[in-house]
């Protein structure tokens, strides 16, 4: 029976071995080509986003910073800096617009105008060559040609000629030219693009035309820029080993043309930007030319899918071109009251070489797979028995609630794996239960092989609760967050400290947290462990308030309420909803304890029951007799001072002088308990307790209470 089962198990883990193999490797094929399109698609956006973040970046600053010099330019007039009055003022103009220029390549010239016909204009002139580099023109039309004249520099700004004005500038005019007349006042005006005056070269000019309130002249600042300088940027530009960029005009012509062999330099992008003109008229509107006049086949069929399409701006889309497959992206960008695209294409084709190199490893990886599936077989049949070995005895460790992290049990079989997933499951529920249920409860359940039922049993056992005071002001200073990890951080160190001496945590009340010793397993010396966890906890807290501080966080002041008495221990609500807990009057009278903390000015407080269980371990201070609402016997309630061995003498001579101070009171001999309660407070100005006290024995003097009084505090709310 044993060979049997050895050959079945061992057939059953190779097939199951091998068509899992199978099962997973033709998965990952299938998951491999119906990714490979989103893969294709995620990737092209990817490359189309960068692409436009990048065009459109460089056309921000290409045309942005320009309406910057604009405003500069205005408040530099409007000062008194750019006004022309004759010759002399030229170099102080050029001092001030040539190293504006120098720095900003893009503008490759700048005019001053006024509405009396004069026009200062600054020219980077490179058809010099070497001779010269830079080119003023000043013509005054209202006084005729003979006003003007032609000045050009050297690039170390040392004058090399001057001239009067050329023959095609004669009758020049700047108010005739297409930046002034379509710019409106106090407005910045964008032209079309348009063959410039002395270069012929396509472009755009900015300007902002006002009316100086001192002179009453219309003023005009305007700077030109090429198309040239705008394409030489896009044709560079590559979103992938064979993608391209380009800008589009709302009238669909290239304004910045994509990378092409044909346009390798300024000058071939320079004459196809001139090319549709043929001959370039100075101030006539730039033809430029289309995708489809320039055999720009992908970028023609981008945009033809792109509008037929109704897509919107930043959604890629895939199109065909040349029977190739495509993925395209258009991006708004306004210059005004134009519109440009910035257009992105990348072939498919870029990306498909990835997705083969994937699937050609999925294929080794699989075979490879199945070989060494063969080859482990019997080597896994062998150890078989190993992992179920390790699961039962992980099983025992559960059942004896032993919650130590174990190692992780891994098999070749799958309903091994998931029998230890599930065992792994369960031992992580058990631990996140064990924080909201007492472990030593469980176990002595699973012992007794009984499931919880509802019921209790009458018991001896010291109960605590504690409250923080002023919380809610705390909450409310605090934000949710810090609030949680603030009060995370104090449970674990009072709920610590409690176990470490054998307490049970029955529950947390908001900021209060409920505990007894005895139950569920007993302890003899329940009331000594709980006034030992009791001191332990306003140690720790008193260091960590410290802390605390120091880092500009709350401290929490905490009030402790002990009793010992007997209690109904047990399961307590529905028979799907239980809680293990204490039920009877040693539990009330704990956390009324624990909430008479605030009237004496104390930290902790405890019956007389506690403190003659716990013996003689620990110094008390007797702080009053109370009697509470709904009891006919008063009792003494004490404040625990410490270890009797580490209580100093001054501490232990000052709780006598209180207590004896307290006996004077109830003896009406006010007026010698206040001389008393002086002493204490002398040495102490703080002690809460005495500053009580002092307060009833002068209001006694004045007003006696009554003759039937007995020295008993009575305590109607809890």
């Amino acid at each position: 029976m044993t060979a049997t089962r050895s050959i079945t198990t061992r057939s059953a883990l190779l097939l199951m071995l091998l068509a899992l193999v199978f099962l997973i490797a033709a998965s990952i094929l299938i998951v491999v080509d119906l990714g490979a399109r989103r893969t294709i698609r995620d990737l092209s956006q990817r490359y189309i986003d960068q692409s436009a973040d990048q065009v459109q970046s460089e056309m921000s600053h290409f045309f942005g910073s320009i309406e910057e010099f604009l405003n500069v330019s205005r408040t530099w007039w409007e000062s008194g800096l750019l006004d022309y009055n004759g010759r002399a003022d030229l170099q102080r103009l050029n001092s001030l617009y040539m190293p504006l220029l120098d720095r900003h390549r893009q503008i490759t010239s700048m005019m001053l105008v006024r509405d009396d016909g004069l026009e200062y204009l600054l020219f980077r002139d490179l058809r010099g060559g070497d001779d010269y580099e830079w080119y003023n023109r000043l013509v005054w039309a209202d006084k005729g040609p003979a006003a003007g004249y032609v000045v050009t520099w050297t690039g170390d700004l040392q004058l090399y000629s001057e001239e009067p004005l050329p023959d095609e500038a004669l009758d020049y005019d700047p108010r005739r030219r297409p930046f002034y007349i379509g710019a409106d006042l106090e407005s910045t005006h964008w032209t079309s693009p348009y063959y410039f005056f002395i270069t012929k070269d396509a472009g755009l000019t900015v300007s902002q035309k006002w009316r100086d309130q001192a002179s009453g002249q219309t003023r005009l600042v305007a700077f030109d820029l090429l198309l040239r300088d705008l394409s030489e940027f896009t044709s560079g530009l590559h979103p992938s080993p064979n993608g391209t960029a380009f800008v589009l005009h709302s009238d669909g012509s290239l304004i910045g043309l994509p990378a092409d062999a044909r346009w390798t330099d300024s000058a071939e992008i320079r004459d196809v930007l001139r090319k549709a003109s043929g001959q370039a008229d100075s101030d006539r509107a730039a033809t430029l030319l289309t995708a489809e006049e320039l055999d720009l086949d992908v970028i023609r069929d981008a945009v033809s899918t792109w509008r037929s399409s109704g897509r919107r701006p930043q959604e890629v889309f895939s199109f065909e071109s040349d029977g190739d497959a495509w993925w395209g992206g258009f991006r708004q960008f306004r210059l005004q009251d134009q519109l440009l695209w910035i257009g992105v294409a990348v072939p498919e084709r870029d990306f498909l070489g990835e997705a083969q190199r994937q699937r050609h490893w999925v294929l080794a990886v699989s075979a490879a797979a199945v070989v060494l599936a063969l080859l482990l077989a019997g080597v896994a049949a062998r150890y078989f028995s190993r992992p179920l070995e390790a699961l039962a005895e992980q099983s025992v460790k559960i059942r004896d609630l032993n919650l130590a992290d174990a190692p992780q049990i891994k098999s070749g079989v799958r309903e091994i794996d998931q029998l230890a997933e599930a065992q792994s499951q369960m031992l992580t529920g058990i631990r996140s239960f064990s924080r909201y249920v007492s472990v030593a409860l469980v176990r002595d359940l699973v012992r007794r092989g009984e499931v919880a039922m509802i019921g209790g049993k009458r018991t001896s056992l010291t109960v605590l609760f504690t409250d923080i005071r002023d919380f809610t002001s705390i909450a409310e200073s605090m934000g949710p967050e810090d609030l949680t990890h603030h009060m995370s951080a104090y449970f674990q160190l009072m709920i610590s400290a409690l176990q470490s001496e054998r307490g049970t945590v029955d529950k947390i009340v908001g900021d209060g947290i409920v505990a007894f010793w005895g139950a569920p397993d007993p302890l003899e010396d329940h009331a000594a462990h709980a006034v030992s966890a009791v001191l332990k906890c306003e140690r720790l807290l008193r260091d960590q308030n410290s802390r605390w501080q120091d880092s500009d966080r709350p401290a929490l002041t905490t009030h402790f309420g002990l009793c010992t008495g007997e209690a109904v221990v047990g399961n307590v609500g529905a028979p799907e909803r239980l809680s293990y807990t204490a039920l009877g009057d040693t539990v009330n009278t704990a956390s009324r304890l624990e909430a008479l903390n605030v009237r004496y000015g104390t930290k902790a407080l405890a019956t007389e029951s506690v403190v003659s269980a716990s013996g003689s371990t620990f110094a008390w201070r007797r702080i009053d007799r109370v009697r509470m609402k709904g009891k006919a016997v008063a009792v003494d309630i004490y404040e625990p001072l410490g270890e009797t061995a580490q209580v100093s003498e001054a501490v232990r001579e000052r709780s006598k002088a209180y207590e004896a101070a307290l006996r004077l009171s109830t003896k009406r001999r006010f007026a010698e308990a206040v001389d008393l309660l002086e002493s204490v407070l002398t040495a102490d100005p703080h002690d809460g307790p005495s500053l009580r006290l002092r307060e009833l024995c002068l209001e006694w003097i004045d007003k006696p209470p009554p003759e039937d009084w007995d020295g008993v505090t009575l305590y109607a709310e809890k």
